[in-house]
Protein backbone atom coordinates (compact mmCIF):
# COMPACT_ATOMS: atom_id res chain seq x y z
CA UNK A 1 0.00 0.00 0.00
CA UNK A 2 1.25 3.44 -0.90
CA UNK A 3 2.19 5.43 2.19
CA UNK A 4 -0.19 8.36 2.10
CA UNK A 5 -0.07 11.24 4.54
CA UNK A 6 -2.68 9.64 6.82
CA UNK A 7 -0.60 6.48 7.26
CA UNK A 8 2.69 8.29 7.82
CA UNK A 9 1.05 10.11 10.73
CA UNK A 10 1.36 6.92 12.77
CA UNK A 11 5.01 7.89 13.19
CA UNK A 12 4.81 11.65 12.67
CA UNK A 13 1.48 13.01 13.85
CA UNK A 14 0.52 16.45 12.56
CA UNK A 15 1.19 19.40 14.81
CA UNK A 16 -2.42 20.49 14.24
CA UNK A 17 -3.61 17.25 15.87
CA UNK A 18 -1.48 17.73 18.99
CA UNK A 19 -2.68 21.34 19.23
CA UNK A 20 -6.28 20.18 18.75
CA UNK A 21 -5.79 17.83 21.70
CA UNK A 22 -4.61 20.76 23.87
CA UNK A 23 -7.63 22.76 22.75
CA UNK A 24 -10.00 19.97 23.81
CA UNK A 25 -8.35 19.62 27.21
CA UNK A 26 -8.29 23.38 27.79
CA UNK A 27 -12.07 23.62 27.46
CA UNK A 28 -12.78 20.36 29.33
CA UNK A 29 -14.11 18.49 26.31
CA UNK A 30 -11.67 15.82 27.49
CA UNK A 31 -11.53 15.50 31.26
CA UNK A 32 -11.40 12.91 34.05
CA UNK A 33 -15.13 12.37 33.52
CA UNK A 34 -14.75 11.46 29.83
CA UNK A 35 -15.39 7.78 29.08
CA UNK A 36 -16.27 7.44 25.39
CA UNK A 37 -15.06 9.43 22.36
CA UNK A 38 -15.93 9.11 18.68
CA UNK A 39 -13.47 10.08 15.95
CA UNK A 40 -15.73 10.84 12.99
CA UNK A 41 -14.02 10.46 9.63
CA UNK A 42 -11.10 8.64 11.24
CA UNK A 43 -9.58 7.56 7.93
CA UNK A 44 -6.67 5.17 8.47
CA UNK A 45 -6.83 5.67 12.24
CA UNK A 46 -3.64 7.61 12.96
CA UNK A 47 -5.36 10.38 14.92
CA UNK A 48 -7.50 7.85 16.81
CA UNK A 49 -4.34 5.95 17.65
CA UNK A 50 -2.66 9.13 18.90
CA UNK A 51 -5.57 10.10 21.16
CA UNK A 52 -6.02 6.55 22.47
CA UNK A 53 -2.37 6.44 23.53
CA UNK A 54 -2.64 9.82 25.25
CA UNK A 55 -5.81 8.82 27.11
CA UNK A 56 -5.64 5.07 27.86
CA UNK A 57 -8.61 5.17 30.28
CA UNK A 58 -10.98 6.46 27.59
CA UNK A 59 -12.65 4.21 24.98
CA UNK A 60 -12.22 5.50 21.41
CA UNK A 61 -14.32 4.58 18.38
CA UNK A 62 -13.28 5.45 14.83
CA UNK A 63 -15.91 5.73 12.09
CA UNK A 64 -15.29 6.16 8.38
CA UNK A 65 -17.20 5.39 5.18
CA UNK A 66 -14.12 4.06 3.33
CA UNK A 67 -13.64 0.31 3.73
CA UNK A 68 -9.95 0.34 2.76
CA UNK A 69 -9.15 2.85 5.48
CA UNK A 70 -11.13 1.04 8.17
CA UNK A 71 -9.57 -2.33 7.27
CA UNK A 72 -6.11 -0.78 7.59
CA UNK A 73 -7.00 0.75 10.95
CA UNK A 74 -8.31 -2.57 12.28
CA UNK A 75 -5.17 -4.43 11.22
CA UNK A 76 -2.73 -1.90 12.66
CA UNK A 77 -4.32 -1.01 16.00
CA UNK A 78 -4.46 -3.51 18.82
CA UNK A 79 -4.99 -1.36 21.91
CA UNK A 80 -7.94 -2.36 24.06
CA UNK A 81 -9.39 1.14 24.18
CA UNK A 82 -9.84 1.42 20.39
CA UNK A 83 -12.37 0.10 17.89
CA UNK A 84 -13.06 0.92 14.24
CA UNK A 85 -16.29 0.66 12.31
CA UNK A 86 -17.33 1.11 8.69
CA UNK A 87 -20.09 3.70 9.01
CA UNK A 88 -21.46 6.51 6.87
CA UNK A 89 -22.63 9.40 9.05
CA UNK A 90 -25.43 10.22 6.58
CA UNK A 91 -26.95 6.75 7.02
CA UNK A 92 -26.97 6.75 10.82
CA UNK A 93 -30.16 7.67 12.63
CA UNK A 94 -29.28 6.81 16.21
CA UNK A 95 -26.52 4.88 17.93
CA UNK A 96 -27.01 2.92 21.13
CA UNK A 97 -23.58 3.81 22.46
CA UNK A 98 -23.33 7.19 24.15
CA UNK A 99 -20.36 9.42 23.38
CA UNK A 100 -19.15 12.11 25.74
CA UNK A 101 -17.30 13.79 22.87
CA UNK A 102 -17.43 13.53 19.10
CA UNK A 103 -14.54 15.14 17.25
CA UNK A 104 -13.78 15.39 13.55
CA UNK A 105 -10.41 16.28 12.03
CA UNK A 106 -10.13 17.58 8.43
CA UNK A 107 -13.43 15.96 7.42
CA UNK A 108 -16.06 18.70 7.34
CA UNK A 109 -14.33 20.58 4.52
CA UNK A 110 -15.54 17.90 2.07
CA UNK A 111 -19.21 18.67 2.83
CA UNK A 112 -20.96 21.22 0.65
CA UNK A 113 -23.63 21.90 3.28
CA UNK A 114 -22.57 21.67 6.91
CA UNK A 115 -26.13 21.49 8.28
CA UNK A 116 -26.86 17.84 7.44
CA UNK A 117 -23.73 16.24 8.98
CA UNK A 118 -24.07 18.50 12.05
CA UNK A 119 -27.66 17.33 12.46
CA UNK A 120 -26.49 13.71 12.41
CA UNK A 121 -23.87 14.39 15.08
CA UNK A 122 -26.29 16.30 17.28
CA UNK A 123 -28.76 13.40 17.01
CA UNK A 124 -26.13 11.22 18.72
CA UNK A 125 -26.43 13.61 21.68
CA UNK A 126 -22.82 13.86 22.90
CA UNK A 127 -21.89 16.40 25.58
CA UNK A 128 -19.38 18.02 23.20
CA UNK A 129 -18.84 18.24 19.44
CA UNK A 130 -15.45 19.47 18.21
CA UNK A 131 -14.50 20.19 14.60
CA UNK A 132 -11.08 20.88 13.10
CA UNK A 133 -11.89 22.28 9.67
CA UNK A 134 -12.02 25.34 7.40
CA UNK A 135 -14.20 28.24 8.57
CA UNK A 136 -14.85 31.89 7.75
CA UNK A 137 -16.13 34.33 10.37
CA UNK A 138 -18.85 35.80 8.20
CA UNK A 139 -22.17 34.92 6.47
CA UNK A 140 -20.47 33.13 3.57
CA UNK A 141 -19.67 29.58 2.56
CA UNK A 142 -16.95 29.15 -0.07
CA UNK A 143 -17.26 25.94 -2.08
CA UNK A 144 -13.93 24.97 -3.60
CA UNK A 145 -13.72 22.21 -6.18
CA UNK A 146 -10.28 20.88 -7.05
CA UNK A 147 -9.43 19.17 -10.33
CA UNK A 148 -6.06 17.44 -9.94
CA UNK A 149 -4.47 16.56 -13.30
CA UNK A 150 -1.74 14.50 -11.60
CA UNK A 151 -4.17 12.12 -9.90
CA UNK A 152 -6.50 10.26 -12.24
CA UNK A 153 -8.23 8.54 -9.32
CA UNK A 154 -9.60 11.82 -7.98
CA UNK A 155 -12.48 12.40 -10.37
CA UNK A 156 -14.87 15.34 -10.21
CA UNK A 157 -17.38 13.33 -8.19
CA UNK A 158 -14.77 12.11 -5.68
CA UNK A 159 -15.22 13.39 -2.12
CA UNK A 160 -11.58 14.53 -2.00
CA UNK A 161 -12.26 16.94 -4.85
CA UNK A 162 -13.88 19.37 -2.42
CA UNK A 163 -12.08 21.75 -0.06
CA UNK A 164 -14.92 23.82 1.34
CA UNK A 165 -14.89 26.74 3.79
CA UNK A 166 -17.99 27.10 5.97
CA UNK A 167 -19.57 30.12 7.60
CA UNK A 168 -19.05 30.27 11.36
CA UNK A 169 -22.22 32.34 11.69
CA UNK A 170 -24.30 29.70 9.91
CA UNK A 171 -22.58 26.89 11.84
CA UNK A 172 -23.44 28.62 15.12
CA UNK A 173 -27.10 28.90 14.05
CA UNK A 174 -27.25 25.22 13.05
CA UNK A 175 -25.80 24.12 16.37
CA UNK A 176 -28.31 26.31 18.23
CA UNK A 177 -31.23 24.79 16.33
CA UNK A 178 -30.21 21.36 17.62
CA UNK A 179 -29.62 22.40 21.22
CA UNK A 180 -25.89 23.12 21.12
CA UNK A 181 -23.87 26.26 21.75
CA UNK A 182 -20.43 27.08 20.38
CA UNK A 183 -18.28 27.72 23.46
CA UNK A 184 -14.93 28.29 21.78
CA UNK A 185 -13.46 29.06 18.35
CA UNK A 186 -9.69 29.08 17.85
CA UNK A 187 -8.05 30.09 14.59
CA UNK A 188 -5.16 27.74 13.89
CA UNK A 189 -1.76 28.58 12.45
CA UNK A 190 1.22 26.16 12.51
CA UNK A 191 3.98 27.16 14.91
CA UNK A 192 6.63 26.05 12.43
CA UNK A 193 7.09 26.81 8.75
CA UNK A 194 5.91 24.15 6.30
CA UNK A 195 7.94 24.26 3.10
CA UNK A 196 6.32 23.92 -0.30
CA UNK A 197 7.22 20.61 -1.94
CA UNK A 198 5.51 21.05 -5.31
CA UNK A 199 2.68 22.90 -7.02
CA UNK A 200 0.08 20.30 -6.02
CA UNK A 201 -2.24 19.93 -3.04
CA UNK A 202 0.32 19.49 -0.28
CA UNK A 203 0.05 22.08 2.52
CA UNK A 204 2.69 24.77 2.94
CA UNK A 205 2.95 28.09 4.76
CA UNK A 206 3.48 31.67 3.59
CA UNK A 207 4.02 34.82 5.62
CA UNK A 208 0.93 37.02 5.24
CA UNK A 209 -0.79 39.82 7.12
CA UNK A 210 -2.79 37.09 8.89
CA UNK A 211 0.19 35.23 10.32
CA UNK A 212 3.81 34.37 9.54
CA UNK A 213 2.68 30.77 8.90
CA UNK A 214 -0.54 31.09 6.93
CA UNK A 215 -1.46 27.73 5.44
CA UNK A 216 -2.01 27.20 1.71
CA UNK A 217 -2.64 24.21 -0.53
CA UNK A 218 -1.87 24.85 -4.18
CA UNK A 219 -3.30 28.36 -4.84
CA UNK A 220 -5.81 28.21 -1.96
CA UNK A 221 -5.53 29.83 1.49
CA UNK A 222 -6.78 27.45 4.20
CA UNK A 223 -8.41 29.17 7.21
CA UNK A 224 -8.17 26.31 9.69
CA UNK A 225 -10.19 26.68 12.89
CA UNK A 226 -10.91 24.59 15.97
CA UNK A 227 -14.61 24.82 16.88
CA UNK A 228 -16.11 23.41 20.09
CA UNK A 229 -19.84 23.14 20.79
CA UNK A 230 -21.46 22.03 24.04
CA UNK A 231 -24.90 20.56 24.58
CA UNK A 232 -27.12 23.07 26.33
CA UNK A 233 -29.08 22.13 29.42
CA UNK A 234 -32.81 22.29 28.97
CA UNK A 235 -34.38 24.79 31.35
CA UNK A 236 -37.31 23.38 33.28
Amino acid sequence: MKKNSEITQYKNIYQSTTDFEKFLKKYNAISKKTKNILDLGCGYGAQTNYFAQKFPKIDFSGWDYEAKAINFAKKNNFKKNMSFNLKDIFKIKKDKKFFDLIYSIHTFCVFKNIAEPLKKLCNLSPDFIAINSLFYDGPLDVLIHIRDYTNKKVRDNHVDSDFNIHSLQFTKAVFKSFGYKIVSVQEYFPKNEIKKKNNGRGSYTIKTSFNKNSTFSGPVYLPWHFVLAKKMKIKK
